[in-house]
């Protein structure tokens, strides 16, 4: 039985938080879900599997179509981001089209989201709710045996839509599941544009955040955090260095979490003499001054920080726990001890206006990070926020249900328009990015460490992108 994974073809994709110059000059990375549910099934008897990234492989929908109908594949699995709806929908309809037999099963965000409106669109057979390893694996099990409409926990079916309670899967022990499958993909084809070390990779070393912040967008995954261990971490990295993997990019809400695991990681990558530059996602305040001169003593390139916002009272209103003078003691530790930065900052959170935008910018260049990275506050579907935006009236009605009822190509997704309307915002991120990154002084210091081609190209091209931005 053949099973094809696929991340559709990105044509039709709803506008992100970024702004389309730096969103285009980002890099490249792997579906890591994908490569996390091929690996739970490809050793299986009678069972060969395929992962597809669209883009990343040059590939349309009419090809996917094309091969998943050559291959007499059984099974197709797609993710689904909210952003990406209508490209499944184009991915699907063109399987069905050529080969009306072959099963698709979805997850991810959207799926999680919005399950009875995702199966009620008509061409999807399955959904795969919350985090999907387990229930994935069962139900190719059950396919494979030759059970003609496999049912399983975790797994609604279009036909049964009418019970959408069963339980979605949250798995406790992270250490049992197999290792990202990635050799299934061109690994030599993904980089980051912040990194000379090419091919790179992400990672995530846990699942679930504990924190409060009323702009998370990740409730497939859950509040209650659950890590691998540190044993268990080093040894994927060890992996993808044979592999022929040049940096790890580790992509979990906050790696920090968890002090004692964290440097038990960097004690191992010392021990093992692994020489693997690493990059995390860190919540100030999380580590002591000097964790982070053994984390550089261990190979961590690079830190980023969501910071969010240069004013306090903005920070309380969004939950996010941290302080001001807890970033700034952050970013020192951090620079003191040779490890690259960079800050998240959104911008359009509930309170903003002309004077919280202006101390944001300014925290921004305080804090020195060597790279920033500002986005429009975006209202997603199933936070805090976006309920909130609803209570209020911000948002005049339920936009995120009527779009997952009925995608349409011209859905904009909601931001927060109170004190300051859309263009403004726009207009706002765009200053934000010039006034950082074009600074005389910036732009020489980058240049100045910039180690390879590689980096020049990319870093230039990310750049001109900026240039680009409308003032």
């Amino acid at each position: 039985m053949k099973v094809l994974l696929a991340y559709p073809p990105t044509r039709k994709s709803v506008p992100s938080i970024l702004p389309r110059e730096v969103e285009s000059s980002r890099g490249a990375f792997p579906p890591l879900g994908l490569l996390y549910l091929a690996a739970q099934v490809k050793a299986m008897p009678g069972v060969e599997v395929m992962v597809r990234d669209a883009d990343n492989q040059g590939l349309n929908s009419d090809e996917l179509a094309q091969e998943a109908e050559e291959q007499q594949v059984a099974l197709v699995g797609i993710t689904i981001l909210s952003f990406h709806l209508l490209d499944a929908l184009d991915l699907a309809e063109k399987i069905k089209q050529r080969s009306a037999q072959t099963k698709i099963i979805v997850g991810g965000p959207h799926a999680h989201i919005f399950p009875k409106e995702t199966l009620g669109l008509g061409v999807f057979d399955y959904l795969a709710l919350g985090e999907g390893e387990d229930s994935f694996k069962n139900f190719v099990m059950k396919l494979q045996a030759g059970e003609t409409d496999p049912r399983v926990d975790g797994v609604l079916a279009a036909n049964g839509v009418e019970n959408p309670d069963r339980l979605a899967c949250h798995i406790e022990e992270l250490d049992r599941l197999e290792l990202p499958a990635r050799e299934l993909l061109p690994v030599g084809k993904y980089f980051s544009v912040l990194s000379p070390n090419r091919p790179a990779t992400t990672a995530i070393s846990s699942r679930g955040c504990p924190y409060r912040c009323i702009f998370c967008d990740r409730p497939h995954l859950g509040k209650k955090f659950r890590a691998r261990s540190a044993e268990n971490v080093v040894a994927e990295m060890e992996r993808c260095q044979e592999l022929g993997i040049r940096e790890v990019i580790f992509y979990d809400d906050n790696f920090t979490t968890g002090r004692e695991r964290v440097l038990r990681i960097a004690e191992l990558i010392i021990e093992r003499r692994l020489r693997l530059p690493w990059d995390i996602r860190a919540r100030v305040g999380d580590l002591k001054p000097d964790d982070y001169r053994l984390l550089k003593k261990s190979g961590l390139v690079r830190i980023h920080f969501g910071v969010e916002s240069g004013d306090p009272d903005i920070l309380e209103t969004i939950k996010k726990g941290i302080t001001i003078d807890e970033a700034r003691a952050a970013f020192a530790s951090a620079h003191k001890a040779g490890i690259e930065t960079l800050a998240y900052f959104m911008i359009g959170l509930p309170g903003e206006n002309e004077a919280t935008l202006s101390r944001t910018v300014e925290l921004a260049r305080e804090l020195k990070p060597d790279y920033v990275h500002f986005s429009l506050l975006m209202l997603f579907p199933g936070t805090p926020i976006y309920r909130m935006a609803l209570e209020r009236g911000i948002v005049k009605k339920d936009v995120w249900q009527e779009f997952a009822e009925n995608p349409s190509p011209d859905f904009t997704a909601p931001i927060w328009e109170e004190n300051l309307k859309r263009p403004e915002l726009e207009k706002a991120l765009a200053h934000a990015y010039r006034n950082f990154y074009l600074r005389p002084g910036y732009l020489f210091s980058r240049l100045a460490r910039t180690k390879n081609w590689h980096s020049f190209k990319n870093q230039a091209r990310m750049g001109f992108s900026i240039l680009g931005l409308k003032k």
